[in-house]
């Protein structure tokens, strides 16, 4: 989250404050040997989201992912089916040889590159639209931060909204750049997991939209 190195600790206190059981997860993740989140399989979101979906995700579930990474290898041990669709080719050859490594053999990892420089017609880009023949039960939102003017989540949730399965779930992460979506969706309800997560320094917060 955005604000002075002071706002940023002030909140890391008020989560620790809040859930005390986070402080020896943090503490743990933040070892150099757990730097990122691929290589202790996890997703890149708040712990409480984390921790939502390990009890949320069932063997028969399918799940869609706009990036990937130790999220990929997350879901690939707890569902029937993963696709995802990465845009960065040196990242999605490691998350591969990471899948490779592990033996999962039920994920569509796919590389489909972005033309950043074509990003005003983003939503009819092979990138966003890679969804389009997919209905998932779970779609994560983690790719392509846009640190631009352009609001690229929000597109690809838009289009995910199409996508998602009856009593299925959206994820948005570092949904706190995007709080408009809360009063913007056809969701049933929303629930928000404000907290740290694994490989982050700080408070970020993932939004759940349940369909």
């Amino acid at each position: 989250m955005d604000g002075t190195i002071t706002s940023k600790l002030g909140r890391l206190a008020g989560s620790f404050a809040t859930h005390p059981e986070y402080i020896p997860r943090y503490l743990r993740d933040r070892a150099p040997d757990r730097s990122s989140p691929l290589e202790i399989e996890l997703p890149w979101i708040s712990y409480g989201a984390i921790d939502f979906l390990d009890g949320y995700l069932k063997p028969d579930m399918t799940v869609y992912e706009y990036g990937s990474g130790g999220s990929t290898l997350f879901f690939a041990s707890r569902v029937a089916k993963v696709t995802s669709t990465e845009h960065q080719e040196l990242w999605c050859d490691r998350v591969r040889a990471k899948l490779q490594a592990s033996s999962a053999n039920n994920v569509n990892l796919q590389l489909v590159e972005c033309d950043l420089s074509q990003t005003p017609d983003f939503e009819n880009s092979p990138y966003a639209q890679s969804i389009r023949d997919i209905e998932a039960d779970v779609i994560l939102i983690d790719g392509l931060e846009d640190w631009s003017k352009y609001n690229l989540r929000p597109i690809c949730f838009a289009i995910a909204q199409t996508r998602i399965k009856k009593g299925g779930i959206i994820i948005l992460d570092d949904s706190w750049r995007y709080t408009h979506l809360r009063q913007q969706n056809s969701a049933v309800r929303v629930q928000v997991f404000e907290s740290p997560g694994p490989a982050r320094p700080g408070v970020t917060s993932t939004d759940v939209y349940f369909y």
